[in-house]
């Protein structure tokens, strides 16, 4: 293989992987199963037969009284936490923004705030290296060395789950992307996931887009993204959509034409460009505009809110009016004048990393600290593990001071608040709330609910 074939594969599977995430982690509906995103990504990085991410995770432990008051990783002066995330490997940096948003955060409070009631705040950040048993080893280190984990964004964190189900008292502050770890009692998440979708975006696109309901989308060819998919499908269903065109694709393709000509022939007036990476909702958006097909809506949940969004999917002319509603602020900089978390996330992003572009994984890591040190102050001058972990269970709403629509860490509850935007002139303008905030006025759809 040369080189520039292995970069190809390599640039395939970020594609597909990062892309996926973006879509399903955005939208708060990530399921993952049967191991298959990093299945993909390692066989679009020619890793030969697919991986298994999925693994045996024991019911949780009993906590016990010497478990609840250990402080591992605790001295008078530092608090040191792990961090397991994949940085190396097929898709080199995949996750490398976890640590460094979690790095970020930390930096923020030790040089502001001289960490926590005196306590510098310390990473231990390792690279799992796309190794599940990597991913195991060095969450029992971890678990052993560690007060804790925070900010953690691996494929592989299933194989962590023994070394937490089993050492209840160590509290996980990440967003996991195994359902398994995701349900242990010491495991909390900054924005839980779940099956279904937030009903505010569709509900707004109902009232200013009212004849525009016959959807038709492109979904990324991953059983991650088709579980996330179908959850979205229900929730357009439930606001009285009708889903005429769905093709899946593959992490290659590079021309959408025939989905165009093809929803064109359906009658498709609303595109939906939630369940694939920007690359390819920017490859579709200028087929569109070869075939001078303007369908009357382009939205997405997220993934196309990408800095180089704009400009690969034909510039201003082919993206003006595309309709983006996340549950997260425009954490790339546009909500840093009224969001003052937003400067700062972006300005201690650059200090710890100079030349690292955040991304969604980068806002995850920050988030999570975010969360830790929330509940780290609460437990008071002496921490353990058990005290910070009971303040973990006291957080019932939580945003990241107004970087993400808030959820519910304690019990595992997603957020239904959300921002609406579109793309004008080239840049994304906030449209609801304008000026800064989410707008709460509706539901979370669960669409595995009976």
């Amino acid at each position: 293989m040369t080189d520039t074939q292995l970069v190809t594969r390599r640039d395939q599977a970020g594609r597909t992987v990062r892309g996926l995430l973006a879509g399903t982690l955005i939208t708060g509906t990530l399921v993952v199963a049967g191991g298959t995103v990093g299945a993909t990504a390692a066989a679009a990085a020619g890793a030969g037969a697919p991986l298994n991410t999925s693994t045996t995770c024991p019911s949780p432990s009993q906590l016990t009284p010497a478990e609840a008051a250990s402080t591992t990783g605790v001295t008078k002066n530092s608090v040191t936490v792990g961090n397991v995330s994949i940085v190396s490997g097929p898709v080199p940096g995949l996750f490398e923004g976890a640590s460094i948003g979690t790095k970020a955060y930390f930096d923020y409070i030790n040089s502001t705030k001289g960490g926590v009631n005196g306590r510098k705040l310390v990473v231990n950040g390792v690279d799992d290296a796309f190794s599940g048993e990597t991913n195991r080893t060095e969450t029992q280190d971890a678990v052993a060395s560690d007060f804790g984990l925070v900010g953690s964004f691996s494929l592989f964190d299933s194989y962590g789950c023994k070394a937490l189900a089993q050492n209840p008292g160590v509290p996980d502050v990440s967003v996991t992307l195994d359902p398994v770890t995701n349900a242990l009692p010491n495991v909390f998440s900054a924005q839980p996931l779940a099956v279904g979708s937030g009903l505010g975006p569709l509900q707004y696109y109902k009232k200013h887009f009212p004849k525009n309901t016959t959807v038709g989308t492109i979904v990324s060819n991953v059983q991650t993204s088709l579980d996330q998919w179908a959850g979205q499908k229900a929730a357009l269903e439930h606001e009285g959509y009708h889903v005429a065109y769905v093709r899946d694709v593959g992490p290659t393709e590079t021309d959408f034409t025939t989905d165009v000509i093809s929803m064109r022939s359906d009658h498709v007036n609303a595109v939906d460009l939630t369940a694939v990476d920007w690359q390819v909702g920017a490859e579709f958006v200028q087929n569109a505009a070869a075939q001078g097909w303007h369908p009357g809506l382009i939205f997405s949940a997220g993934p196309i809110y990408a800095d180089q969004f704009v400009s690969h999917a034909g510039g201003p002319a082919a993206t003006s009016g595309i309709q983006i509603g996340q549950g997260q602020a425009l954490y790339l900089g546009q909500d840093a004048n009224t969001i003052p978390a937003d400067k700062l996330f972006l300005s201690y992003v650059k200090k710890v990393s100079p030349s690292w572009t955040p991304d969604l994984f980068t806002l995850y890591g920050w988030a999570s600290a975010a969360l830790f040190v929330q509940a780290l102050q609460g437990a008071g001058t002496n921490p353990t593990r058990g005290s910070v972990l009971t303040q973990l269970k006291k957080i019932t709403s939580f945003n990241a001071s107004g970087l993400i629509a808030p959820a519910n860490p304690a019990q595992k509850k997603p957020a239904s608040c959300y921002v609406m935007m579109q793309i004008k002139n080239g840049n994304y303008v906030r449209t609801q709330p304008a000026k800064s905030g989410f707008s709460c006025d509706s539901t979370y759809f669960y669409a595995n609910a009976k």
